[in-house]
């Protein structure tokens, strides 16, 4: 395996000189071209001028944040692997960064040669580590462990959530829970589409319980896809949230997943200064400009689709959504 990168161009943008040094000489051993920079501008510039079989990227560079500069070389190399390298174990860091489209993560110091090699070889060549049988069993076996013992995917659910105030979009997102002592809350989730627009869902998993985490986890992992899929298809329109509230009714069918999910999802737009909001089984009232739009608490997603279920389409700047189901409320804002 010493020539396993010949020919191939690998950038490295990190600011670390020792840990560089060693993946700069383990990737010309093997045979690749490495390009380096400590700027996240200049690696940009790398990714434009070269064709580049593999990103490595550091997340604590002085000049461009980890997750915006992750989207930007995802979003111009979408076919290129990108390996994030870190010493931090953040999880909301690294759920951020790996929902921003990297392949995987390297934990600092770089200690493993083997997993590196496997790592990068996966990366680079997937075809010949790719067995649908193998990652059939292999999900299979993760997703029974997660229905066995939800305590685990709750456990998971709680570090995954977002910050309580955070910038998404150009806009100031917030959010406060506001519950009893013996519940969890309702779950949450703020994805980043673009500069300009947002998506969010607020989950209702302890109401429907021993799937409920299970399903959050599963929401998790899709949402931001389901919802990317959506503008995509229509770049001149607006998103038709009901279509992703489908899509999502058909996950939960796959997944084996029987029951009633309360749930709403909601699209922001700051250019067009478009709110979307669908409500499938939650109560909801959105504040706007002295305004107070009540959406219908509609059957909860379940077994099938319902047609019922309305899209509110609101032209604002700034909004309060206020959101309960039985004594777990929450209160999401944005200006």
């Amino acid at each position: 395996m010493e020539n396993f990168l010949a020919n191939k161009i690998v950038v490295i943008i990190d600011n670390d000189p020792l840990c560089d040094a060693v993946l700069s000489e383990f990737l010309s051993y093997a045979g690749a071209k490495v390009l380096q920079t400590a700027s996240g501008e200049e690696g940009l510039e790398l990714i434009e001028q070269h064709e580049a079989t593999l990103i490595i990227c550091g997340l604590n560079l002085l000049d461009v944040p980890a997750v915006p500069l992750i989207k930007q070389l995802h979003a111009s190399t979408l076919h290129t692997p990108i390996i994030a390298l870190t010493d931090t174990q953040d999880v909301t860091l690294i759920a951020a960064v790996m929902r921003a489209g990297v392949y995987d993560i390297i934990l600092k110091p770089l200690t493993d040669v083997k997993a590196l090699q496997s790592l990068i070889l996966e990366a680079v060549y997937p075809d010949m580590f790719s067995s649908t049988i193998d990652e059939s069993d292999k999900l299979q076996e993760e997703w029974n462990h997660l229905v066995t013992y939800p305590e685990e995917s709750l456990a998971l659910l709680r570090d995954l959530q977002p910050p309580a105030h955070l910038s998404v979009a150009g806009c100031q997102v917030g959010y406060r829970q506001l519950n009893t002592s013996n519940n969890h809350g309702l779950i949450i989730d703020i994805a980043e589409l673009s500069d300009h627009e947002f998506g969010f869902y607020i989950f209702d998993a302890e109401w429907v319980g021993e799937y409920g985490a299970v399903a959050a986890l599963l929401l998790r992992a899709f949402f931001n896809d389901l919802l990317k899929q959506q503008i995509m298809a229509h770049p001149d329109k607006l998103p038709a949230l009901t279509t992703v509230l489908h899509d999502i009714q058909g996950l939960l069918n796959k997944s084996g997943l029987r029951g009633e999910y309360p749930i709403v999802i909601g699209y922001y737009n700051r250019a067009r200064e478009h709110l979307l909001v669908v409500n499938s089984g939650l109560s909801c009232i959105i504040h706007h400009e002295n305004m107070h739009t009540s959406l219908i608490k509609d059957t909860a997603l379940g077994r099938y689709f319902h047609d019922s279920v309305q899209e509110q389409r609101l032209t604002l700047k700034s909004g309060e959504c206020e959101i309960w189901n039985g004594p777990r409320k929450l209160w999401l804002r944005f200006h």
